[in-house]
């Protein structure tokens, strides 16, 4: 039984909340309080010491009432903030685990094992690969244009009279029923630019209307947004004695980037031996994502083009590609889940 003598553990309730609003638990002052009640009851000897019921329990009355006050100085909305506090710990319960993030990897190599096509100095033409040496996210693409046409008789010219999907492009080789194999688009003659008119092509031929597919190995698709770095090496050959000129340009999407043209003086035969010129650079273009870039070249004299060489030998030498194209995104890489 309780000792008459145990006073419980002093607190002033209307100073000290029941509980604390840091940790939402019972404060320590009530802690221990209840604390030196139970000590109380559990050390009592009612062996040798009389209970003093009233004094006690009159003690006690007090220590209730007074936890009575205590509880009145809660914030009245106390239940509400639980249970929002609830729905909130559940809402992070069920969200999905974060997914792991890896860089993409962008980059592309490309080449070519042909001379570029050529054979008019007042046209642009674009370069062409033909080889995909490494490519992740950066792809070469064909330009394509599919269009009703004839061919001579007897000649080099060839008249389009309708455009099925183009835009018709200088360099690409045509294929369809009749035309020769091989045969590609030297230039314009007349017409609007890339569609209906007349053109010169590479073989003398006769082919009656009829729907011809021209192709090129030219764009470079970009799959990822961003800045990227493109870098050439373009090997240039000169078979006259005087010095002529290559003009190197950008165009991304079919429109030229101003302030791009690069102009390189390759330098005249010499000794019995062609000229050569490496023409190598570094551009930087912003890219959205699917959208492509194109290199472009033009040539002032004839005897001036770009020139693919083999394997030589005296001492044994690797082939050299008439262009080396490599392109890196140069902006901070798109992050992907795994």
């Amino acid at each position: 039984m309780p000792s008459q003598n145990a006073t419980p553990t002093p607190i002033t309730p209307p100073r000290v909340p029941i509980i604390d609003p840091r940790t939402g638990l019972i404060d320590r002052a009530w802690f221990l309080f209840f604390l030196s009640l139970n000590n109380s009851a559990q050390t009592a000897d009612s062996s040798d010491i009389s209970p003093n019921v009233n004094s006690l329990a009159a003690s006690y009355e007090a220590e209730i009432q007074a936890i009575s006050q205590a509880l009145q100085t809660l914030p009245p909305n106390l239940e509400a903030q639980i249970a929002e506090l609830a729905k909130e710990v559940q809402a992070l319960a069920v969200q999905p685990i974060s997914t792991p993030q890896i860089p993409q990897f962008v980059y592309g190599s490309f080449y070519s094992t042909a001379d570029q096509p050529d054979g008019s100095t007042t046209t642009a033409y674009p370069i062409l690969y033909d080889t995909t040496q490494f490519s992740k996210n950066v792809t070469l693409q064909d330009r394509t244009a599919v269009f009703t046409a004839s061919i001579g008789p007897a000649s080099t010219t060839m008249t389009v009279t309708a455009i099925t999907s183009g835009p018709i492009y200088p360099g690409m080789t045509i294929t369809g029923t009749g035309v020769t194999a091989g045969t590609r688009i030297v230039s314009q003659l007349t017409g609007t630019d890339g569609s209906t008119g007349t053109y010169r092509v590479s073989v003398s031929q006769t082919v009656a209307s009829t729907t011809i597919t021209g192709t090129c190995k030219s764009k470079i698709k970009c799959e990822i947004a961003g800045v990227y770095n493109a870098q050439f090496s373009v090997q240039m050959v000169n078979t006259d004695a005087s010095i002529h000129d290559i003009d190197i340009w950008m165009r991304k999407n079919g429109t030229d980037v101003a302030d791009s043209n690069s102009q390189f003086s390759v330098p005249g035969k010499h000794g019995g031996v062609d000229g050569h010129l490496i023409g190598a650079l570094n551009l930087f273009i912003d890219m959205a994502a699917d959208e492509y870039f194109e290199l472009m070249w033009s040539t002032l004299d004839a005897s001036t083009t770009i020139q693919y060489i083999g394997a030589q030998t005296g001492p044994v030498r690797p082939a050299t590609p008439s262009v080396i194209l490599t392109v890196s995104l140069a902006s901070v890489p798109t992050l992907q889940g795994v």
